[in-house]
């Protein structure tokens, strides 16, 4: 290295540079392409896990409105129910593109849920309170089920999210950095 000139000194430590430069440019694009993929399929599991929820409120809130109904035969709590089974029918139309056999397994549940509810009130409508009374208890343990099934979603999903997380700490810590 003695006998080089100081201008091929310096072309070879300026091309050695460019050279880690050029490296440590391609190594971040990959990382940060990495974890944009990391932080979209973590955009999306979250927003599938927001579906999850809506749908089991929904599901929540037509139980309250059915089991009303049967109480009042009120025509308001007929109609809440059905908004309350279409707002839910929607979250479960965005959760069968990630989840279709769970969400299957879900509507048959419901639909049980929601034939025994209808069931009860036309006995207590007729004046059978005890038939009225056992087909509500049948729509009770569809209404468990639907919920043990949208929790074992939601968790699903969540541990989903975690493992997702798990790649991203690369990429807050090159953020650091990079501030």
């Amino acid at each position: 290295m003695s006998r080089l000139t100081i201008r091929a000194r310096l072309i070879i430590l300026s091309s050695a540079l460019l050279c880690m430069l050029i490296a440590t440019n391609l190594y971040l694009m990959r990382t940060l392409a990495n974890n944009s993929t990391a932080v979209a399929t973590e955009t999306e599991l979250s927003g599938i896990i927001d579906s999850a929820n809506g749908a089991r409120i929904a599901f929540g809130e037509m139980r309250y409105w059915l089991t009303d109904l049967a109480v009042s035969l009120l025509t308001p709590s007929e109609r809440s129910a059905a908004d309350a089974r279409s707002r839910m029918d929607g979250y479960l139309d965005r959760l069968a593109l990630r989840k279709p056999k769970l969400v299957a397994d879900i509507r048959a549940e419901r639909d049980q849920f929601a034939k025994s509810a209808d069931d009860a009130v036309d006995r207590y409508t007729n004046d059978q309170r005890v038939l009225g009374n056992s087909l509500l208890a049948q729509a009770r343990q569809h209404s468990v089920k639907v919920d043990e099934l949208l929790s074992s979603l939601i968790s699903e999903l969540r541990r989903e999210l975690t493992a997702t997380e798990l790649l991203s700490p690369i990429f807050s810590s090159w953020l650091w950095v990079l501030r």
